[in-house]
């Protein structure tokens, strides 16, 4: 019965540190803002992380990018609901850039088609 036990408390240990791992913000270097403005390809606002993928624009062309945010409640908290990014809408965002220089981050505003600007940048980032 002392092993199951042990083993059962050490199971837990691993999947709460796997669960502390996977909500950090370490693969982004939140030293930094960047800006990004592009065409909403798509947009999922959900538990426990939203993401945006725009179409961006730059001198080699037109680039799919990838940004993760927030949860939904998080993000209706602080005045942005899913009705206000829509798929095709040009909106415009600062992100965190990713430590590993692939494409996207972490968005720290999103302002929307109608220009609305909503600033996530506050919290929890040193």
């Amino acid at each position: 019965m002392k092993i199951f036990k042990t083993v059962l408390v050490c199971l837990l240990l691993a999947a709460t540190n796997a669960a502390f791992a996977h909500h950090s913000n370490t693969p982004y270097d939140m030293s930094k803002s960047l800006h990004a403005t592009g065409m909403v390809k798509q947009a999922s606002f959900k538990n426990p992380h939203s993401s945006l993928t725009l179409m961006i624009d730059d001198a080699t062309g037109t680039k799919q990018v990838s940004f993760e945010g927030h949860s939904l409640a998080t993000l209706r908290h602080y005045g942005l609901t899913p009705s206000m990014v829509k798929i095709g809408d040009t909106i415009t965002i600062s992100y965190a850039p990713r430590r590993d220089k692939d494409e996207g981050g972490i968005f720290l505003s999103v302002t929307t088609a109608s220009g609305e600007m909503h600033d996530f940048s506050h919290l929890g980032y040193p």
